[in-house]
């Protein structure tokens, strides 16, 4: 607690002028002065002695931080510092502090929490060079003692205003004070109106004005946010503005657009923005190129179609704890962001979702880095195929047209995507299939597992090798008929075998089958689904760029999709059933599985 630091207590506001005991009491004492004349009872004395409310100004400040005394006195006061039981002694601070004393010199200065109340009248005279400048937390109340700093700071070039609101306890007194150590400006207008006497102050690219508020004339001095208009007349006078910060200043609309053309980075986190409706004037920036929505309760993105909103030149998104809600929301960003390449959607709804940075990615053709993740050629491929066989689903699941135009339509880029990579098999459901929702034949799977002659002998070795073990084969019944065929994917001869199996049982229980099917130990072996999805091999281009001006002569999707796998440029997914008592649906879907069986 020290003199000069603004405090509320019972929602009014009042300024700390003394600190201290009082001659004939017990503990220290705060003296404060009420913004409400009505209230309080004397001027502050006690027996004829009055606290001195003489405010900070900008220069004692300065001087009090970096050249508050000589290195003997900071010598002769400090105190041992002890590590470990032994004594550290501080070598060559002086030299620092002797650098820091010449305030003439100073490039990056620090004075948040200073208590700055006022400026020095003759502030241009003492020829600072301060470049970068931090008055956040300060006592400051008026616009134009912020506009006085900018002005006798000829080579100001970065000024962070900020406000800190906390909650303390003080000994000796009571009660419950709520501390408002930050600039409340009590004139929120002043100086615009006559904002030619000050000028430009063309040398000032960076401005922070995060949580910056203002003391609103109300009989309580309630503390309120600065409005879009306030804010907005303010950086007026910063023309060559290219970085600015306005998070946690409750802003729900932007009204009127920012009179900064230069401005190319833009935060506006912790506000209250719902959707991008409401930060529609910021497309009159023609250079903004990053912008933060970070943490604020956005639920859409999208715009009217009439009048769409567009940030032609933005590459770098922030959406970070925002509330979109499913994957769809994330479409319009390609229309309102024809140029990003850079987004962040973590701390979101849209997390929840199974395998959610593919599907961002896939939707989002020009995005190269995704939550500071770079994303390589072979991950956005296996983004866009993972995309496909995922949208193809739903369209095969589809039970009429209207449906399945309705999938199509959340997935504008189904097309682009199909023209790239071929367009995937859509097996549509059978009624029968369709009719059988929740019926045991709708559980079911049947599997086909199949192990080369090698892997089969590997395995019946193994196990005729472990006492107990029987090598007598298991009868054989309809659904276990043995086929012997060349497996296109390997030499050997395959031995294929098929059953019926639901997909609640485990990946062990599983095992347990195959193992009495093939005869074989069960856990001597593992499993690999093979899926009906591609991938491609090597670091190829993914696919064939298809010209808008292509001809009809040109070979088909599906012919396209052929010649790939000819070439060998495409393999077929594989997932291995890994051990354990996960039900075998997590992994397998559908009616039909491949399933291939491997000696360890």
């Amino acid at each position: 607690m020290y003199p000069g630091r603004r405090l509320s207590f019972s929602e009014a506001l009042c300024t700390v002028r003394y600190v201290g005991p009082i001659e004939g009491t017990k503990g220290d004492w705060l003296g404060v002065e009420w913004d409400e004349p009505s209230r309080g009872k004397h001027d502050g004395g006690h027996n004829g002695v009055r606290p001195s409310d003489q405010p900070t100004r900008f220069f004692e400040a300065l001087k009090n931080k970096y050249a508050s005394a000589s290195a003997e006195d900071i010598t002769a006061t400090a105190k041992e510092i002890h590590i470990s039981g032994k004594t550290v002694e501080e070598v060559g601070f002086e030299k620092i502090r002797q650098q820091l004393a010449e305030l003439q010199e100073l490039r990056v200065v620090m004075l948040d929490g200073a208590c700055i109340a006022a400026v020095d009248s003759d502030l241009d005279e003492q020829n600072l060079k301060v470049i970068e400048l931090d008055l956040s937390r300060n006592l400051l109340e008026s616009w134009y003692e912020i506009t006085t700093i900018c002005k006798s700071l000829h080579c100001l070039q970065s000024l962070r205003l900020e406000y800190v609101q906390d909650t303390i306890s003080i000994f000796g007194i009571s009660a419950h004070l709520e501390s408002y150590s930050g600039n409340t400006l009590s004139r929120p207008q002043d100086p615009f109106h006559n904002d030619e006497v000050y000028g430009p102050y063309e040398r000032v690219k960076e401005l922070s004005l995060n949580n910056l508020g203002f003391l609103q004339q109300t009989s309580t001095g309630k503390k309120g946010n600065l409005s879009w208009e306030v804010i907005r007349n303010f950086t007026t006078i910063f023309p060559s503005l290219n970085t600015l910060s306005l998070a946690s200043n409750n802003l729900t609309n932007i009204t009127l657009p920012l009179t900064t053309p230069l401005l190319t980075k833009l935060d506006l986190s912790c506000n209250a923005f719902t959707t991008l409706e409401h930060i529609r004037p910021l497309i009159a920036l023609p250079n903004l190129q990053t912008l933060s929505l970070r943490a604020n309760p956005l639920t859409s993105i999208s715009s009217p179609q009439e009048k769409g909103i567009i940030f032609a030149k933005l590459k770098h998104l922030d959406l970070i704890s925002t509330l979109l809600p499913n994957l769809s929301s994330l479409n319009p960003i390609s229309v309102s962001f024809p140029g990003l390449t850079s987004l962040l959607t973590t701390h979101t709804p849209l997390t929840a979702y199974p395998s959610a940075s593919l599907h961002t990615i896939a939707r989002l053709a020009t995005l190269t880095e995704l939550n500071y993740s770079q994303i390589t050629l072979p991950e956005r491929q296996n983004a866009e195929l993972y995309y496909l066989s995922q949208v193809s689903k739903q369209v095969a699941a589809a039970t009429n047209n209207t449906e399945e135009r309705q999938i199509l339509e959340e997935n504008p880029r189904w097309n682009d995507l199909c023209d790239i990579h071929g367009e995937p098999t859509v097996t549509k459901k059978t009624d029968t299939e369709a009719t059988g929702v929740g019926t045991l034949a709708a559980r079911v799977t049947e599997f086909a597992f199949h192990i080369s002659t090698h892997d089969l002998q590997t395995a019946r070795k193994h196990a005729q090798g472990i006492e107990g073990h029987s090598s007598e084969r298991p009868e054989k019944d309809d659904s276990e008929i043995p086929i012997e065929h060349h497996s296109p994917s390997h030499d050997l001869l395959d031995i294929e075998k098929k059953k019926y199996i639901p997909r609640t049982v485990d990946v062990y229980r599983l095992k347990g089958i195959v193992g009495q099917l093939f005869n074989i130990r069960p856990m001597s072996v593992k499993l690999v689904w093979e899926t009906e999805e591609w991938d491609p091999v090597g670091e190829g281009d993914g696919g064939w760029s298809v010209s808008e001006d292509e001809s009809e002569d040109e070979p088909s999707r599906m012919e396209r999709t052929e010649k790939k796998r000819e070439k060998e440029t495409w393999k077929r997914r594989e997932m291995e059933l890994v051990d354990g008592t996960r039900e075998v649906g997590f992994f397998v879907e559908g009616h039909a599985a491949r399933v291939r069986v491997e000696s360890r």
